[in-house]
């Protein structure tokens, strides 16, 4: 039998579980719901249960190099740490991500997480711009955040933050994750017109949103 590793109770009316980014089952459940009948309805799920841990813990296995830092990735390619006696800043080379000899492990992840920002920056504002115009709207501000738990969000003013995270996914997911946002300046929700904006632009969109979901580990990198 699964038994949850969190059971939160609100003022909520239903029960639900939700699955962690590392396959925790967190049961939310009313405040007086006896713990017998939350403890019936996890085991009425524990087929999904399942079948999503399994999927999470197929994930962390297959990226395990990137989860621990012996690979980094960028625009969805891998890239293997060399250090180079000489340099002073990160390159990248076809297959290694360059940096410079003789630092400590925390230093090390401190340079390449600033290496990651800077290039977000360009990249990301670069690819906002494109698609800024290609969609005839004009957004307020980009800010390149360092968000926990999502990838990006817009307000009511057009100001759009974007993880610096983005930049390690490939292509075609930083396009939609940008284009999605951009969306939200028209449509602030989740409409039939919202993504109708973003088909305009990018047709198979829903592939790229399903493709996505892989790659919410990234999100859990460099935390500390």
């Amino acid at each position: 039998m699964i038994n949850p590793d969190a059971i939160i109770k609100t003022n909520r009316r239903s029960i639900s579980i939700t699955i962690s980014k590392i396959g925790e089952v967190i049961v939310h459940a009313p405040k007086r719901l006896p713990i017998e009948k939350i403890m019936s309805f996890v085991i009425d799920k524990e087929s999904w249960i399942t079948k999503k841990r399994n999927e999470i813990q197929s994930t962390l296995i297959n990226n395990n190099e990137l989860l621990n830092y012996k690979a980094f990735s960028f625009c969805g390619k891998k890239y293997v740490p060399c250090a180079v006696a000489g340099i002073k800043k990160i390159e990248l080379s076809s297959t290694n991500l360059l940096v410079p000899e003789g630092l400590e492990k925390n230093e090390l992840h401190l340079k390449i997480q600033k290496w990651y920002i800077k290039m977000a920056n360009i990249v990301l504002g670069e690819r906002i711009e494109y698609f800024a115009n290609l969609m005839q709207l004009d957004y307020n501000t980009l800010v390149i955040s360092n968000s926990k738990n999502r990838w990006g969000s817009c307000d009511l003013h057009g100001n759009i933050k974007i993880n610096y995270r983005v930049i390690m996914l490939p292509h075609k997911l930083i396009d939609y994750i940008i284009i999605h946002e951009l969306a939200h300046v028209i449509e602030m929700n989740h409409s039939k017109k919202f993504y109708n904006i973003i088909e305009s632009i990018m047709p198979d969109y829903v592939t790229h949103r399903k493709q996505l979901k892989d790659y919410f580990f990234l999100l859990q990198l460099f935390k500390a």
